[in-house]
């Protein structure tokens, strides 16, 4: 079965595994960061001239008055523009077949490894996020708690979501008591 198809038998379940999920990709995100820290902090002893341009993406402030200075600095007849690739693409990245490779070894592929998979993450994260408080608007509006459905996660967009009949059958309402009638 699809992991990006969810049965649920109430919507306070959904909110539930929504939760859930969104808990789990929190961890893994503290976790990433974590480790993509550790990495820049062994890389800066090792490799400094291999991480600059990483450091530059993460202190953009310092980079744009970096790169203001040397435009003043260099003549305007010797400077070559470079062909720039797909944003947050580097150049040292060559396409093989179905493979994507890396053309190096060392820490940098990595890290834009890492940092590529924490943004999506960080994204996912977000979309559960809205998701969530958009349930929480559908309930606020009086839909009804014991819906059961089927939702979609998308990659990218909204999440998708089907409500049908419950599987789960209800109890039908009963009242007993004992009537007690004096006889004269």
């Amino acid at each position: 079965m699809n992991h990006k198809i969810h049965h649920f038998n109430s919507i306070q379940e959904l909110q539930d595994s929504i939760d859930k999920k969104i808990k789990e990709l929190d961890n893994k995100i503290l976790l990433q960061s974590k480790i993509i820290g550790d990495k820049i902090r062994e890389g800066e002893k090792t490799n400094a001239e291999e991480l600059s341009d990483l450091k530059e993406k993460l202190n953009p402030e310092k980079s744009k008055d970096k790169k203001s200075d040397n435009k003043k600095t260099q003549n305007k007849k010797t400077t070559t523009k470079k062909k720039k690739g797909k944003k947050g693409e580097s150049e040292n990245w060559i396409d093989y077949q179905n493979l994507h490779l890396y053309n190096g070894v060392g820490t940098r592929g990595e890290l834009e490894l890492y940092f590529k998979s924490l943004e999506e993450m960080k994204n996912d994260s977000e979309r559960l996020k809205k998701t969530k408080e958009s349930l929480d608007q559908l309930l606020t509006s009086g839909i009804k708690k014991d819906l059961a459905g089927i939702g979609y996660e998308q990659h990218e967009g909204p999440y998708e979501l089907a409500f049908i009949k419950s599987e789960a059958k209800r109890e039908k309402f009963s009242f007993k008591s004992v009537l007690t009638v004096g006889c004269e």
